[in-house]
């Protein structure tokens, strides 16, 4: 038995090793040789090898990155491409980090030289550039792209037949194994016209004329990257299974070493035949707007709709957004949000509902924020959107706006502070069964003294030195000319937007909560589990950032004004106005079947079609995003166990007194078999628990 052990530690071992070390080179016609991820680094990132700037592709393979083109039809085709992406507001920005770009690669003496790699895709490090997707800094898809070009102007059938030949032996059925994409350069635009009829439907080639701006069209690289990452929205657990090859994508939510090992670990598994996830609506908008920036206003991307069938079904979800005529964001704007809406589900869920707020108080540094919900992007967006709240405030009560002078003529004493709070309004809901639709969910702002007296405390006295009088005039003044204002801008302010995508997810989890006490979910299993390492902020941020950026705004002032305002013995200067976001509490308006019917007859049927493809709803102006997380995402299905009790994701509950049976279970296999499993499953398990903090 011990030999036996070792034996399949042995083989356990050279499995969890595929990928380190050098691979041999590819040459064609020789059998894929394996990816080397653990060698140069994790997959979709940038690194630096030797002194020069890498991308490492989804493959695992190395892509040197070049100043510029090493010949004119690089050239003239990169500038072209890159200004034809800014005409449709595709580009890649600098400030959001999100949109495509073309950039050119050095094909000298490449560290994977060309040919096939893993699973028949190819490494593409001899094409002249590489086509890139960022989506809020992170690297969504790699793909190359071969140039080739003739400065001579024949159109005839002979030399078109010569220009196609070039063109089918660069890509992968090719002789030269070069490349997944091609653009052919042509010098006229006859040619161009030729050449295109040859290649009609190809998503691979692409013809140019730059002179005459005459262009195929943007390739598909790319579509398929943002159809599988729609793919992995809502799905908690990262898959042991290889991306498809020649189309790079990443999980989100992930660190580097998860990646890593999830790649690394693909060989003890048998990924056989992967369960393909349905291209729903929501994958669908996202290839359309990788194209074509028109049609939908991806910044406002929300989630609406949510329903969990049970263990064994998966999850099913859809997304609303405006229809547009010239389109907002695109495509990878819209990956970022939803993906911003799928890591607050699931922190939602992980952390305690007595954790959900935040707090810039220039008196409390040591209270900014729960130190889990500090680690996300959820936790990030709640404090930026509380110094957004001062900013909001100090322009409407600028004394030099006509709405800021009233306010400052018509205070009284000689004191005035006043301390705001975002919270949640009442959500309107319709639910039915496992399903959550989230008709409205406005959010409010408090001040201090009404917030404090609904959660059973006292009212603070911001100007002691005053009458009660005094401060409760001024008080009124604030909430009848300031506030409103400052609610509205809360609730449909494009610099909110984030704030109330997050908390769109914060309605969605609260009942998933309540539906996990009444029956088995998806992922019931993890509520309160505390473990957020999936969904840590990919920016460079800490609490303090916002808390040290806040401490500037008060003490200098969110404005500064030469002129004073004298009334009396005083005179007026200054305000300072602070508060919090809290989310501990989420109060619905459950609508019934009839007020359902009567205020949204199409919804449901909206929805459903979301499911399987973009869908309008041309009486809101909306369109509908839908998608699923496959099964094999699922938690444990549940079997034999009786009707009328509570379950939590596989575990069943009986009246409230805890866990009493688990309904894992563990099919029958060989000795021997049944000792892999479970070594494999040890070293896993092994490393996983050396990631948690």
């Amino acid at each position: 038995m011990a030999a036996l052990f070792l034996a399949v530690v042995a083989v356990v071992a050279a499995l969890l090793s595929v990928g380190s070390g050098t691979a041999p080179a590819a040459v064609p016609g020789a059998p894929p040789t394996p990816p080397v991820y653990t060698k140069w680094g994790p997959p979709l990132t940038m690194t630096t090898i030797d002194g020069d700037e890498f991308i490492i592709d989804a493959n695992g393979v190395p892509h040197r990155i070049a100043p510029t083109g090493d010949n004119s039809y690089a050239i003239a085709a990169h500038d072209f491409m890159n200004k034809q992406l800014e005409k449709t507001g595709l580009a890649y920005d600098p400030k959001t980090e999100t949109g495509f770009q073309y950039i050119y690669q050095n094909d000298e003496k490449p560290l994977v030289p060309k040919g096939k790699i893993a699973s028949g895709a190819l490494s593409g490090t001899t094409a002249d550039m590489l086509k890139l997707a960022w989506s809020n800094g992170q690297l969504v898809s790699v793909d190359n792209v071969d140039v080739t070009g003739t400065s001579g102007p024949d159109a005839t059938p002979k030399a078109i037949s010569r220009h196609t030949q070039t063109i089918n032996n660069k890509l992968p059925n090719g002789t030269k194994y070069q490349t997944d994409n091609v653009v052919f350069n042509a010098d006229n635009r006859a040619q161009a016209e030729a050449v295109a009829k040859e290649f009609q439907g190809n998503p691979n080639v692409r013809i140019v004329h730059p002179g005459s701006n005459y262009d195929t069209g943007e390739f598909e690289a790319g579509t398929a990257a943002l159809k599988q990452a729609a793919g992995h929205l809502f799905t908690a657990s990262p898959s042991n299974c290889p991306p498809t090859p020649a189309h790079s994508v990443q999980r989100p939510g992930l660190g580097s070493g998860v990646q890593r090992a999830a790649f690394t670990v693909r060989r003890t598994t048998d990924c056989g035949e992967q369960v393909q996830q349905k291209a729903g609506g929501l994958a669908q908008g996202f290839a359309g707007g990788a194209r074509d920036a028109g049609g939908i206003d991806f910044t406002r991307l929300e989630l609406r709709y949510l329903a969990d069938p049970g263990p064994g079904n998966g999850l099913r979800y859809a997304f609303q957004a405006p229809v547009a005529a010239s389109g907002k964001g695109g495509s990878l704007t819209g990956l970022a949000d939803a993906r911003k809406a799928s890591d607050s589900f699931f922190t939602w869920l992980q952390l305690e509902p007595s954790t959900f707020w935040v707090n810039l108080n220039p008196n409390e540094p040591d209270r900014i924020i729960d130190s889990g919900l500090g680690r996300t992007d959820t936790g990030r967006v709640l404090l930026e959107a509380d110094l957004m709240l001062k900013k909001t405030t100090g322009k409407l009560i600028h004394p030099d706006t006509t709405l800021g002078a009233s306010y400052w003529r018509s205070l009284s004493g000689k004191c005035t502070s006043f301390r705001t709070w975002i919270v949640p309004a009442p959500a309107t809901v319709y639910t039915k069964g496992d399903e959550l639709h989230i008709l409205k969910s406005p959010l409010n702002v408090q001040m201090e003294a009404q917030y404090l007296k609904q959660r059973g405390g006292s009212g603070t006295v911001s100007c002691p030195q005053q009458s009660v009088q005094v401060q409760e005039h001024n008080e009124a003044l604030f909430r009848r000319m300031i506030l409103p204002r400052v609610v509205k801008a809360v609730n449909t302010a494009p610099e909110y937007a984030d704030l109330r995508r997050v908390y769109l997810s914060r309605v969605a989890a609260e009942w998933y909560r309540e539906l996990s006490r009444r029956k088995s979910t998806t992922y019931g299993e993890i509520i309160d589990e505390g473990d957020v390492d999936a969904y840590v902020t990919r920016e460079k941020w800490k609490p303090r950032d916002t808390f040290d950026a806040y401490v500037r705004s008060y003490t200098k002032g969110e404005f500064k004004v030469t002129h004073r305002t004298r009334k009396g013995d005083y005179i007026y200067t200054n305000t300072y106005i602070y508060g919090g976001v809290d989310f501990t509490n989420v109060r619905f308006i459950s609508l019934s079947d009839d007020q359902m019917k009567a205020s949204w007859p199409t919804l449901a049927q909206n929805v459903g079609q979301s499911l399987d493809e973009p869908t309008k709803d041309g009486a809101k102006g909306q369109v509908w995003l839908g998608g699923g997380v496959p099964a094999e995402h699922s938690g444990t299905e549940e079997k034999g166990k009786g009707e009328g009790s509570p379950v939590r994701g596989g575990k069943a509950v009986e009246d409230g007194e805890g866990v009493v049976a688990t309904t894992e279970r563990w099919l029958p296999v060989a000795g021997a078999a049944l000792l892999g499993v479970l070594v494999v499953r040890f070293v896993v398990r092994r490393r996983r628990a050396r990631r948690r903090p």
